[in-house]
């Protein structure tokens, strides 16, 4: 069933309209909806002069910012639509990062122990194959090296969409949807993997990953810069935390 959901054709799809109605800033490294950014939390701190591998990139907006903080940045997204409005943008912005359409699952593009960080924002939730993601991130990163990564928090797809009321399991699993989106004539299916806290725990640890932090932020008034909707409303995530950040290390010394 799984490989009847072509999730390259997806977000083929998907991201022209996805990128036009968001209008995601690359002013910052953002962590989710109305959550802090990385300017506000420092979980990674300064990258000027670091190598910063961005999975899942998407419009390539976090790796673009990145790389006005002076970092030697690369993202890496599954869409060959999402490469290219990120090749697009970093031109606009006159800002050298490089962008390249592939699986996060292998990372072929990538050097082994040659980034100082490799950072992902609300896309991993896409990746069937998270173990070998994360082998291929344990396997870049230099010894030392962070990886810091934010999702969706599992328990937020327990609730329903309008209330706060839990309708759904918090071991859902695997599951796919019609994403509707504005100015899409067709719905094109995709896939999501829902993993509890301790199924991510033990998949990073399994990858030998040194798990530093979990975060579950609440919401701020600034930073997250965008409009997220009802579904994400402050008002909720005051109840309820909707991202969960990790920071996690490949152990071994800095630098």
């Amino acid at each position: 069933m799984t490989d009847r959901i072509d999730m390259r054709r997806a977000w083929n799809l998907i991201a022209p309209h996805y990128q036009a109605e968001h209008k995601i800033p690359a002013s910052f490294v953002h962590y989710g909806p109305h959550c802090p950014n990385e300017d506000q939390l420092q979980l990674i701190g300064d990258v000027r002069g670091k190598h910063v591998l961005e999975i899942g990139c998407g419009g390539g907006q976090c790796s673009i910012a990145f790389a006005e903080r002076g970092a030697i940045a690369t993202g890496i997204d599954l869409s060959d639509e999402q490469v290219k409005f990120a090749r697009e943008l970093a031109k606009r912005r006159r800002v050298k990062a490089k962008f390249y359409r592939g699986n996060v699952e292998r990372l072929t593009r990538i050097a082994s122990d040659s980034q100082d960080v490799v950072f992902s924002a609300y896309a991993l939730i896409f990746v069937r194959r998270l173990d070998s993601c994360f082998a291929e991130v344990h396997r870049v990163l230099k010894p030392g090296g962070l990886f810091v990564f934010s999702l969706d928090h599992p328990f937020w797809y327990c609730l329903a969409e309008k209330e706060l009321r839990i309708e759904f399991s918090y071991f859902n699993g695997e599951y796919s949807y019609e994403w509707g989106q504005t100015g899409l004539d067709a719905r094109p299916r995709v896939r999501q993997y829902q993993r509890t806290v301790g199924e991510y725990y033990r998949l990073l640890r399994g990858a030998g990953l040194e798990v530093l932090h979990i975060i579950e932020p609440k919401p701020v008034a600034e930073g997250s810069g965008q409009d997220w909707g009802a579904y994400y409303s402050p008002d909720r995530q005051k109840m309820v935390p909707a991202t969960i950040i990790w920071k996690t290390r490949r152990p071994g010394a800095q630098g």
